[in-house]
């Protein structure tokens, strides 16, 4: 069941088009609180508003704010005319919009068309905070001549706007296309599924290189199949079968306090072994032999290696794109400094990525 609590808005923190930052006054301990525009309108200091505190109460990691459900004082609101499709479908909160592949988007009778790989290439990366850094070094070593697009599924945070680094990103033209499917939403592109946001990334979007992750807020249980990262296996197997160049992020790293989450985390282990169900190639950064053989042993022991080809390349160039771009990306916490391979490791399958597309003929500068 959901906590909601009434509040009133004190102060206005930020305010872009689609989200309003607020401070509040409320009965909790915490006080600050997110409004999507989009979904419940614009807030102003003073409104009564209705907010969900359950994350909040509970201390979850979607819990460091709470959100804004209805403005109490709004006046009541009229449909904005154009788009059928349905968003957070069958929940209070289901929001219309324009549907790409519907028959009112002038994308509509492109759907129709199979994906053309040719050129392209897809990454697949469990963690959002691989974004920033792999859209940094991609543009910086082509010297921003690739197109960059990035597909958000709905295993993590739904809306679009949430994420500071997409942002960031669009500010800094690092990330040139959006694309949000399932229940996720505020893309460029609103697309039903992973096939027809590939396509409207890969070719209505005309970009060079998709990457599909979930938004901020992974969710894990501890378990060998309970965690969101899971469904990426599915798509790497989806693009493979369609011809597609998938290239699969290992999710790496050696400065967790979680011993499941060292080396190579049990959670890329589980998706190699489990659910992707051909040969495909593992890219790893150059590291010290020790931890490089901590991985290849893990890999042995999941019946990994040698099934799974594994190519190392150097990672460091990550560092100078991410200072040249001013990127200061955390991954649980952690920056470059506290736990260099996780970033390193998106430098090498940057390198590959490159290199890949410099052999299918898509010169780099």
């Amino acid at each position: 069941m959901i906590e909601f609590k009434k509040a009133v808005a004190r102060e206005i923190l930020d305010r872009d088009g689609q989200i309003t930052s607020l401070y509040l006054d409320i009965d909790h301990p915490i006080k600050k609180a997110i409004n999507y525009n989009q979904l419940t309108g614009p807030v102003e200091v003073g409104d009564i508003l209705l907010v969900n505190t359950t994350a909040g109460t509970l201390g979850l990691g979607t819990g460091g704010v709470h959100f804004v459900m209805a403005n109490l004082s709004g006046a009541e609101k009229e449909l904005i005319p154009g788009g059928h499709g349905m968003k957070l479908k069958y929940t209070p909160i289901q929001s219309k919009l324009l549907l790409s592949e519907e028959a009112g988007s002038p994308y509509h009778s492109l759907f129709n068309e199979e994906i053309d790989f040719n050129k392209k290439v897809v990454y697949v990366g469990e963690l959002h905070s691989m974004l920033p850094p792999l859209c940094a070094y991609l543009k910086y070593m082509s010297k921003g001549s690739l197109r960059i697009a990035y597909i958000m599924t709905d295993h993590g945070a739904l809306p679009l706007c949430f994420s500071r680094n997409v942002l960031d990103l669009k500010k800094k033209n690092l990330l040139d296309i959006t694309v949000t499917t399932g229940n996720a939403f505020g893309g460029d592109f609103e697309c039903v599924n992973i096939y027809t946001a590939l396509k409207a990334a890969l070719n209505i979007g005309k970009c060079d290189i998709a990457i599909l992750s979930m938004g901020p807020g992974i969710l894990g249980t501890n378990t060998r199949y309970g965690f969101s990262g899971l469904e990426l296996g599915l798509y790497v197997n989806l693009i493979h079968h369609l011809g597609g160049n998938c290239i699969y992020i290992p999710r790496i790293g050696f400065g967790d306090s979680r011993i499941r989450h060292r080396g190579i985390s049990h959670h890329s282990l589980t998706v190699l072994r489990d659910i992707i169900d051909h040969p495909t190639f593992l890219i790893f950064p150059l590291m010290p032999k020790e931890k490089a053989m901590r991985i290849i042993e893990q890999l042995r022991q999941e019946g990994l290696f040698p099934r799974n080809p594994l190519l190392f390349y150097s990672g460091y160039g990550i560092q100078k794109a991410m200072e040249y771009y001013q990127v200061s990306s955390t991954t649980m916490g952690r920056s470059i400094k506290e736990d260099p391979f996780f970033f390193y490791e998106l430098g090498a399958v940057g390198r590959y990525g490159l290199k890949l597309l410099d052999r299918m003929g898509k010169r780099m500068v």
